[in-house]
């Protein structure tokens, strides 16, 4: 049977990707998180962060010890109506702080109903709070946009607890929730009655949350940024974390409610607010990748599919059981070949095996060969290319030029004055200090490396290196063919001169 009829073609986007979720079951990092005190769970773009999102959206509230689940997707969501609830009187490090908890809280009280309502009558007090969330956002569990887009700012006067009121009670029926925008008044009274409603439901919340145990899950933070809104939405994000923290470390709901923050390294890596180091070291979890973690990973995979009838030495072989030979160029197993193109991440593995099946050519042992390896390293590279363009390019619009620097060069190696060269014949106004900052991008990234020793190592694989602008540069072998890269010019002229 060849290989290509039982090992699938996998999918690319953690969401969708079964396999990986059921790996990190049996990994310690959701006993961290479900069990210990980690909050907030840190990787790069297609380490897997979205795969453990996914199984705490998904997973049962048996299959997590009692807890509730309770997902907040940030995917499709229109940041610039999170400035609207910002208390512009409050210091910046606290400005979106309430405006969190007003989100936090209105659905953990709303799931806490729907849960409560199906073990017997609601409290008075719980029922008066469900009827006045269907009257305001025309929903007794609300999804986020209805929360944020209601029509609150309309109300007068918002009476609470009974909070009665129609239509003739309203102001400014005539306007829309997009008019709020353009007014501050409108602004100022949506602020109002959400806080106002804060209040109300979190001491309704702390009262009746004590018998229940829930988990508010946020991913997806990255999406939808506009260009020129970035340091705004950094200051969003310092103080989503913030509430997280207070509400985790606080004795009112301690045992009873967690937030879990999910967050690119390199977005957390850009914000700044006191204790930040003390905040990662307490309370977060990073998702790094080594050789032998995604050899388990990929060979997870090949046990699940496997044919029981195949005779793979998947114990002793393990990714390399796929394999027609265990050893390919310069002596590397197959796996290593592999991650000597990639930045160590399943995505990037991912991708690999799925051009890998494409570029097959079938043989008499059913399994991939070394032929089949080399033949998909053009489309992995392209592949690669265009990852990275989706991670940065909503970031950094240049992002595209750092990567046409490195085509214009031309070389594999090269050196800081090269590229400094190259970079101004294209932008002239660059300074050398930005292109310095560029390198070190670059640098941090793993999109280029620097040789240790004998080797070339990159930050995926060493993250304790240090950039030194003294010494030459490697790109990433997994862009060289994206990039049409040759060798350098000392080791082309050796070859001619062999000749």
């Amino acid at each position: 049977m060849d290989i290509i009829e039982w090992f699938p073609e996998f999918k690319v986007s953690a969401e969708s990707d079964s396999d990986l979720m059921r790996y990190f079951v049996k990994t310690p990092l959701l006993d961290r998180i479900l069990k210990q005190g980690k909050w907030m769970v840190i990787g790069r773009k297609g380490t897997g962060k979205t795969a453990v999102y996914e199984y705490l959206r998904q997973a049962s509230q048996s299959d997590l010890g009692g807890i509730q689940s309770i997902a907040l997707s940030f995917k499709d969501y229109p940041w610039p109506i999170q400035r609207l609830y910002r208390e512009s009187m409050e210091s910046e490090i606290s400005s979106y702080q309430r405006s969190w908890k007003y989100i936090i809280i209105t659905k953990s009280l709303a799931a806490l109903i729907e849960t409560l309502e199906k073990t017997g009558k609601l409290p008075n007090d719980l029922a008066d709070a469900k009827k006045l969330l269907k009257k305001i956002f025309g929903n007794p569990n609300p999804d986020l946009l209805e929360i944020v887009k209601s029509k609150i700012f309309r109300i007068k006067s918002l009476s609470l607890p009974s909070a009665e009121f129609d239509e003739a009670s309203l102001s400014l029926g005539g306007f829309e929730f997009d008019d709020v925008a353009e007014h501050e008044e409108l602004q100022r009274k949506l602020r109002a009655n959400a806080f106002q409603l804060l209040n109300y439901f979190d001491n309704i919340y702390k009262k009746h949350s004590t018998t229940t145990r829930q988990l508010i899950i946020i991913d997806q933070l990255d999406e939808n940024w506009l260009h020129g809104e970035i340091e705004e939405y950094s200051k969003i994000l310092v103080n989503l974390i913030l509430c997280a923290q207070n509400i985790n470390n606080s004795h009112e709901y301690r045992d009873h409610l967690k937030v879990v923050v999910f967050l690119r390294s390199d977005i957390y890596d850009t914000l700044r607010f006191n204790d930040k180091n003390k905040v990662y070291q307490d309370g977060a979890v990073e998702i790094k990748w080594a050789a032998e973690s995604l050899d388990a990973m990929v060979t997870e995979r090949i046990q699940k599919y496997a044919p029981s009838t195949l005779n793979l030495s998947l114990a002793t072989e393990h990714s390399a059981s796929i394999f027609e030979k265990k050893t390919v160029r310069h002596g590397a197993t197959p796996l290593k070949h592999m991650l000597r193109r990639s930045f160590y991440r399943p995505r990037d593995l991912i991708v690999y095996l799925n051009k890998l099946r494409e570029a097959h050519k079938p043989a008499t042992s059913g399994l991939y060969t070394s032929k089949d390896l080399y033949a998909a390293e053009r489309n992995v590279s392209s592949s690669m290319y265009d990852e990275l363009i989706d991670e940065w390019a909503a970031q950094n619009p240049d992002f595209e030029s750092y990567l046409l620097t490195l085509q214009n060069i031309g070389y594999e190696i090269f050196t800081t004055e090269q590229y400094v060269e190259k970079y101004q014949s294209a932008k002239p106004s660059a300074t050398l200090a930005e292109i310095y900052e560029i390198l070190r991008f670059l640098f941090t990234n793993s999109i280029i490396g620097q040789k240790i020793s004998v080797n070339w190592e990159y930050v995926c694989t060493n993250p304790h290196m240090q950039i030194d602008f003294k010494n030459p540069f490697h790109v990433n072998n997994g862009l060289k063919y994206r990039l049409v890269l040759t060798e350098n010019r000392e080791k082309r002229k050796k070859k001619s001169g062999s000749k």
